[in-house]
């Protein structure tokens, strides 16, 4: 019975500085479970006891008692370069090497399975002597010494400009990655009335919405397919960006290119294919503030169906074909806040640039029209694979070459705000 106070202390001490099963399960919550809950039916880390001893997709134990760096859950952590896909938490920032040595001192404090073969007493505990000398020297089971080095990470890669892959309205430099795909949501409230009105900030006003599907084809190169309700839009888009600052970079440069149709009916919807083209240059300065700025030509951007204009010659208004196009910059910002930048303020301002006057409605016919661009101010939240935007806007467009001629208000800045509320809502994921 000697061998019973030997043994104990390698069972149900805890390693030191608290790394217990509570306290990684605690980082796991923070971190990881919106991806992986209960429902997620290849890795549930809501409960990461019940992973010690269980085998990872590729027959790696996910937990292996007293083997951190036999660990798959804690290689996916560090990044280690034996493992498959990416590192973990998927498009987050790396945890901090303090959680990651929770981790590894948890793992390594677990008493490991017993042995085939391994000399057991009468109530199956190990029986004396040096096996059991050496097990209770073995300095993974107590937390310190030589076999539990400091959680090496691999080397990171330097964040995206962009977490997500647009703005609100501008497409950016961020891409989605190889054999990523992603779903998206944009949605526009109606216009915000003033005071007495039953528009109820928009609420009981037409909504425009847009759904859409992204794929991440390899490493900087997009697709994209979305439909709106507004003309009953389709827009087909192509991002590539070989230039990217995540990858060691300088900045972020690259294009967008998309085709769009309109089939709404003819009567209500002029120049009904069309197209877009523009040139994304952003930088991520001091991980926290992201620029960018876009150069963008959109064909055909006139979609009003009943164009008049007067060309002086004594027959007085006539319908006329609004076939041009328009040029617009736009510049993109966004500041992250707080120890994680988990979440920031966003800025979008898009300036139109005609040849001759800016326009909107029927061009020239319409001088009251709006005639500072469109332009966006809110706030955004990433947490695991989700973001999530609100933001105010004089624009209830979304789509490229229907947000491209400008805002829909002719005066954003009347009494009481002439703006639209909206929101973006957009989930990833790995195949």
């Amino acid at each position: 019975m000697l061998w019973t106070p030997l043994l104990l202390p390698l069972v149900f001490v805890p390693p030191e500085g608290g790394e217990s099963l509570a306290a990684v399960q605690a980082i796991l919550d923070e971190s990881c479970t919106l991806c992986h809950d209960a429902s997620d039916d290849t890795l549930n880390l809501e409960d990461v006891g019940a992973l010690v001893g269980r085998a990872s997709t590729i027959g790696k134990a996910l937990v292996d008692p007293g083997n951190p760096n036999g660990s798959y859950l804690y290689l996916k952590m560090v990044g280690a370069e034996s493992i498959k896909g990416d590192s973990m938490p998927l498009g987050d920032d790396p945890l901090p090497v303090a959680e990651l040595a929770v981790v590894q001192k948890w793992i390594a404090g677990l008493a490991p399975a017993a042995s085939e073969g391994e000399a057991t007493g009468d109530d199956g505990a190990a029986s004396a002597g040096d096996d059991g000398a050496r097990e209770l020297d073995t300095p993974t089971r107590t937390g310190t010494g030589p076999g539990l080095e400091a959680p090496v990470v691999a080397k990171r890669r330097p964040s995206q400009p962009f977490f997500g892959t647009h703005q609100i309205n501008l497409q950016t430099t961020t891409t989605l990655g190889k054999k990523t795909i992603a779903y998206r949501i944009h949605h526009r409230l109606g216009r915000v009335g003033g005071l007495g009105d039953r528009t109820y900030a928009g609420l009981a006003g037409p909504a425009v919405m847009s759904m859409g599907i992204e794929y991440g084809i390899i490493d900087g190169l997009d697709v994209l397919a979305r439909w709106t309700n507004a003309r009953l839009g389709w827009e087909l888009g192509l991002k590539y960006i070989p230039i990217r600052q995540e990858e060691g970079k300088a900045v972020s440069f690259g294009m967008y290119a998309s085709f769009e149709a309109l089939t709404d009916f003819p009567s209500t919807t002029a120049n009904r294919l069309t197209g877009n083209a523009q040139l994304l240059l952003s930088r991520l300065w001091l991980e926290r503030w992201s620029t960018q700025l876009v150069v963008n030509y959109s064909m055909l951007t006139n979609h009003s169906p009943n164009v008049r204009f007067d060309f002086g010659d004594g027959r007085g208004p006539l319908a006329v074909t609004d076939d041009r196009g328009t040029l617009n910059v736009g510049f993109a910002s966004t500041v992250w806040l707080g120890k994680k930048r988990k979440h920031g303020i966003d800025m979008e301002y898009i300036l139109p640039i005609p040849s001759d006057v800016f326009y909107y409605r029927g061009g020239d016919v319409d001088p009251t029209g709006t005639r500072i661009g469109a332009w966006a101010l809110g706030w955004s939240a990433r947490t695991g694979l989700h973001m999530f935007q609100v933001f105010v806007s004089n624009t209830r467009n979304i789509h490229t070459n229907l947000v491209a001629p400008g805002g829909d208000t002719h005066n954003p800045f009347s009494p009481f705000g002439d703006f639209f509320f909206g929101f973006n809502i957009s989930r990833k994921w790995k195949l």
